[in-house]
Order: structure tokens, then sequence, then C-alpha cells
């Protein structure tokens, strides 16, 4: 009885994503082959995968780095507002600035990523999705003042500010 009441319980999907800089203070952004829209290193938590887990294994797939000192910055609840995507978890982390070595090792699946480059943040929010783009400001505060953030739909709750 106990199992039945599990298997009924509703699903969520949660994913990740890791921000990155150079010492221009430029986000590393990516623009994925199955997406009209360019993103960060990031993707979806496996089953019995933590977010921290997933969020490294993510950064070695997309990126080929191995880097293992992610900060968690927030997560974002989103709802599911009737589009196919449904109801969500955006985990985020803070990878930290990578040095010149560490650029000049990135490796990207070029099945997956089409492209690479760094940007200064106010170019770059228009190339991202809107999640992303609305996430985003609380993500560098979160850098900045090194605390972390609850959010839903890309907004502190009411009951929060």
């Amino acid at each position: 009885m106990e199992n039945q009441y599990y298997k009924g319980l509703p699903k969520k999907r949660m994913g990740v994503g890791a921000l990155f800089f150079n010492d221009k203070d430029e986000l590393l952004i990516l623009k994925p082959t199955y997406k009209d829209y360019w993103s960060i290193p990031g993707g979806i938590i496996d089953a019995n995968e933590s977010p921290r887990e997933a969020c490294i294994r993510e950064i070695k797939k997309e990126i080929g780095l191995n880097i293992s000192d992610v900060r968690f910055l927030c997560v974002d609840y989103y709802r599911n507002l009737g589009n196919e995507k449904g109801e969500s978890l955006q985990f985020m982390f803070y990878g930290g600035i990578l040095s010149e070595s560490q650029i000049s090792n990135i490796k990207i699946p070029r099945e997956e990523i089409g492209g690479y480059k760094f940007m200064h943040i106010e170019n770059v929010l228009p190339l991202f999705s809107n999640g992303l783009q609305k996430r985003m400001p609380k993500c560098l505060e979160a850098i900045k003042s090194k605390i972390s953030f609850y959010l839903e739909d890309a907004e502190t709750p009411k009951s929060q500010s």
C-alpha cells in the first residue's frame, strides 16, 4: 500500500546550471545545438543524483573540466503554466573564475554544444532563455553577497523580501 502511495506522488523535473567567469569578469556561455538560445553549463539531474553531483557531471560533460568546488547560489521553483516542460526546480551554482590554463583546456562535445564564448553579463542576458535572464540578477547577487536564495518563477517570494 505504501508503494502505491509513493508511485502516485507528483514528479518534478530538476536541472542545474553553473556560472563561470574569466579574469575580465566575462561569463562563460554555451550554444546548445538543440536550443535556439545560449545557455550556461548545466543540464538535468539524473535519478538518485544530488544537484551538486549533477552540476559537477554536467561541467565535465559540457566543457571538459574537472571542477568539484561549486558553491550553491539559488534554487528556483517553476510552476507548470501549461507548457510542455512542466513543473521544475532549477539549482544554480558558482564555479568561480577560470584560469587561462583551464580556459585553454575547455573541450566541448560538438554534437551537443555548437560553441562557447565569454561575454559581459549585460550583453549576454538577451541571448538567454527567459527563465535564465530573470534568474541571473539573483545569482550575481548571491555571488557578491555570499548568500543563497530561494526563488519562485525567478523572484523572491513576497514573504521573504
